[in-house]
């Protein structure tokens, strides 16, 4: 059963928000390989400082360096659903000085037209860290478990209102839920991750997803109830939370932080970071510290990762294609 509704409010997403020109930068030269990296690197974060990609973006901006051996400074440039950032790499000289963080939201926005250009016009250098997101709902909410919801939704179509951003991975997340369950529940564009963690508290949606470091929180402070954890293994970090494939649901859909740099970076530029980034997933100091962000370190290469992100735009656009059935 299809199902597809709050659909209209994806009218930004039919426009494209990237690409100020098709320009792209230099190549690298001999001496650049040789000599990299002899400068500060700017990593490019399509987000606002504080949230999980900045976070883990700045907590691998500060490990890093040592086994590098260059400085390592975060740009968040979160305009236009991250379109500018991903322009300001895309079109950056190829020397690897100017790099893009993000995870599957590349994808999503690509998918729904928001970003013109999809990852294939990038490198993919390697992942870094991952964080397993939530199905919640208030404390009082009358659903117990995800079973609970999903049969209220095929009673009640339309009647579960789920927060999320639209185009971002939180609405391909409620739209992967109703097509793996047969159900229609309505998609509401509440905006940030804050808005929606406020709207879940204030009553004005029924369900939102989160991801597991915030859900902890909620959960001990007696305003959330877990629902379910999107994937198909415990979050080690949180054991206790059962996921929505032991319930029936083939719902996985973890956050994965890539690195991606302008497409035809020199492969000896692209393995010094695949060697300094295998050193880092060894580093206790790091590790550590992302694990107090509720997140833990993802370790693939430049071949593994674009592999990876080939699979995820493949993902997004399949949801996509469902969503835009009903408006064709």
């Amino acid at each position: 059963m299809r199902k597809h509704v709050g659909v209209a409010a994806l009218g930004i997403g039919l426009l494209f928000l990237a690409a100020c020109s098709s320009s792209e930068g230099k190549q690298a030269t001999e001496a650049d390989i040789a000599n990299y990296p002899n400068k500060t690197i700017e990593i490019y974060v399509p987000a606002s400082p504080g949230g999980q990609t900045d976070t883990a973006a700045r907590v691998m901006a500060k490990h890093l360096p040592k086994y590098l051996g260059a400085n390592i400074v975060v740009v968040n440039q979160a305009t236009a659903g991250g379109a500018l950032a991903f322009e300001n790499v895309r079109s950056s000289d190829k020397d690897g000085y100017s790099l893009l963080f993000n995870h599957q939201a590349l994808h999503t926005g690509h998918a729904v037209r928001q970003l013109e250009y999809s990852t294939d016009e990038l490198t993919a250098i390697g992942t870094f860290s991952s964080v397993n997101q939530v199905f919640v709902v208030s404390a009082n909410s009358p659903y117990e478990t995800l079973d609970d919801l999903v049969n209220y939704a095929k009673e009640n179509p339309n009647e579960v209102i789920y927060g999320s951003q639209i185009g971002g991975t939180t609405h391909f997340m409620g739209e992967l839920l109703g097509i793996e369950s047969g159900t229609e529940i309505k998609i509401l564009d509440v905006g940030s991750e804050s808005d929606r963690m406020t709207g879940l508290l204030g009553g004005q949606i029924d369900l939102a997803v989160t991801g597991v470091g915030n859900v902890l929180n909620y959960i001990e402070s007696g305003d959330f109830r877990a629902l379910g954890v999107l994937s198909d293994e415990r979050d080690e970090l949180a054991p206790e939370l059962e996921t929505t494939v032991e319930q029936g649901y083939d719902v996985q859909f973890p956050i994965v932080h890539s690195l991606y740099g302008p497409k035809d970076m020199p492969d000896e530029i692209v393995q010094q970071w695949n060697d300094a980034t295998e050193q880092l997933a060894q580093d206790e100091d790091y590790n550590e510290e992302l694990e107090k962000t509720f997140q833990q370190h993802t370790l693939m290469n430049t071949e593994e990762a674009r592999l990876f992100s080939q699979e995820e735009m493949e993902k997004a656009q399949l949801i996509a294609d469902e969503l835009f059935s009903d408006i064709e």
